[in-house]
């Protein structure tokens, strides 16, 4: 099943349908939609986003909303199996809102001494069950049943610059109405921060300063931002976002003083305004540089990324509905699953049901022989000869003839000679013919080499008349295939008919035709063998 990553961000939504493919995640499809931070909206945008890509889908979500909290505190070092107990214990005191009301995560960042102690660090992730309920009812209302992860769109930058080593990296999601912050080291989301001075903010400057219409302000931000003549009207709005950044950066430094942040990325739509790049640059003592990957556009990077290890964040899905989407998971693969079961065995039916219908129709054609030949010998009983032909005559006398069981021995012979290599299509017997002799004319005119004894065995392989006597004999023909590699395919027939001659049942074997075909790309030989054997009656 597909993955479909929607991230809800405060001024636009994004969304990126995911394919695993070779081992990877391939991008099949994605959008981009303006969105006014409210429900009524996401829901038309949801329902386009299903129109285009249906809902047979499995839903990744990441939210970039001040409604999700995301704090860092440490608890007293305990059993993992109590570590729960602590964390709420320690997010009951540290929130405002009751934790009864809220559908909450974490994740454990690792241990850090504090007043001398040693301590698990924590970081929460959390909100309200009423705003999670309505995320949730929204998608499901247009058809988007299976919901597998809530979580915030940092865990997306988390995947995405995943594990880079010992230092810490801050990155700067500069987006409509809000900048988040985020510092990471290891491939853990060690800090989070959300500052309200964002992309809008410069637009709301140049609509103050300069009397631009909105549309006027978000034109001129875009084309020209520092760069141009009202540059210094937006220094405001960037002392007040680039002053929080370096608060935040001291307060982790100072907290960490062995990992100090020491490059910051900047990404978002905010971070594209002409100059910006250079103000940082001044501004901040830490390297400074655009977030750049290869995994296509940099504003779809952070929900691809969830799409692709979402396994691992945190989820603020409710238990209940975490259970009703296990049961539901279970009951698709078992649906499946019993699926391909009765496939299996209407084919098996089939099967059974074809190969009854073939022996039925063997059994009534044999039959129908039995009764003709029973109907023939009632007639010659009461001499009624003159009744049948001589055509009728001819075929009854000669399955009348076929009383002996040659055939069965002869089958029962080559299956003990047979090699691995050698495939029989099929044995042929002919009229009885006259006594041979020890050489077939071919040998006697000198047209193939007359055949020569074998090890262990007498010279000549052909039995003395007394053995086999002439008129207790049939000529028969074998059909098959040898098959092995190119270069032994001569041998592999020459050894079979040299087995074959050694026997005082079999003689006079010769090959009258052999033929190399390919079949499924591999050669093989198709060939001919006329010899006779002795009659065995019952």
């Amino acid at each position: 099943m597909d993955i479909l990553g929607i991230d809800i961000g405060t001024v636009s939504v994004k969304y990126v349908r995911c394919r695993w493919s070779s081992g990877k995640s391939v991008v099949v499809s994605q959008g981009d939609y303006n969105y006014r931070d409210d429900f009524d909206d996401l829901r038309l945008v949801i329902t386009d986003v299903r129109a285009k890509e249906g809902s047979d889908v499995d839903v990744v979500i990441g939210i970039s909303s001040s409604d999700i909290i995301k704090k860092t505190f440490t608890i007293p070092i305990v059993p993992k199996k109590e570590q729960r107990e602590a964390i709420n214990w320690t997010a009951s005191k540290t929130l405002s809102v009751p934790l009864e009301e809220m559908v909450h995560d974490h994740m454990m960042i690792g241990q850090i001494e504090e007043k001398g102690i040693m301590k698990d660090e924590v970081l929460f992730l959390g909100a309200q069950k009423s705003y999670i309920e309505r995320i949730l009812a929204t998608f499901q209302q247009v058809g988007f049943l299976q919901i597998s992860l809530v979580t915030d769109i940092a865990f997306g930058y988390v995947r995405a610059l995943g594990n880079m080593g010992d230092r810490s990296v801050g990155l700067i999601d500069i987006g409509g109405k809000r900048t988040g912050l985020y510092i990471m080291n290891g491939g853990i989301l060690m800090f989070v921060r959300e500052i309200l001075t964002a992309s809008e903010s410069f637009t709301d400057a140049l609509m103050s300063g300069p009397g631009f219409t909105f549309e006027q302000a978000e034109r001129y931000k875009k084309e020209k931002g520092f760069d141009f003549d009202f540059g210094e009207v937006l220094d405001a709005p960037f002392g007040r976002l680039a002053g929080e950044i370096r608060r935040t950066f001291s307060v982790y430094n100072q907290r960490y003083p062995d990992q100090p942040v020491t490059r910051i990325l900047l990404t978002g739509r905010g971070a594209n305004i002409p100059g910006l790049l250079n103000k940082f640059q001044e501004a901040l003592l830490e390297e400074v540089d655009y977030l750049r990957t290869q995994e296509g556009e940099d504003k779809y990077v952070p929900i691809h990324a969830l799409c692709v290890g979402y396994d691992s964040c945190p989820n603020l899905i409710p238990e209940g509905v975490k259970s009703r989407e296990q049961v539901r998971f279970v009951k698709r693969y078992i649906s499946i699953g019993t699926g391909f079961l009765v496939a299996i065995l209407l084919l098996l039916s089939f099967a059974m049901w074809s190969g009854l219908r073939n022996t039925d129709v063997r059994v009534k054609s044999e039959r129908k022989t039995f009764d003709m030949l029973k109907q023939g010998l009632a007639g010659l009983q009461k001499g009624e000869a003159p009744a049948l032909d001589v055509q009728e005559l001819s075929v009854i006398k000669k399955e009348i003839g076929k009383t002996d069981v040659t055939l069965v021995t002869l089958l029962k012979y080559l299956s003990s000679r047979i090699p691995t290599s050698i495939y029989l299509r099929s044995v042929e017997f002919g009229d009885e013919i006259e006594p041979l002799p020890g050489l077939s004319a071919k040998e006697k005119k000198g047209e193939v080499p007359a055949r020569q004894p074998v090890r262990g065995q007498p010279a000549s392989v052909t039995p003395a008349k007394d053995q086999m006597p002439d008129q207790d004999h049939y000529r028969f023909v074998v059909k098959g295939y040898a098959i092995g590699e190119p270069g032994d395919l001569e041998l592999i027939l020459f050894n079979f008919v040299l087995s074959l001659r050694q026997s005082g049942f079999i003689d006079l074997v010769e090959i009258t035709g052999k033929e190399i075909r390919m079949v499924r790309n591999k050669p093989i030989m198709e060939f001919s063998l006329a010899a006779r054997c002795g009659k065995h009656e019952l």
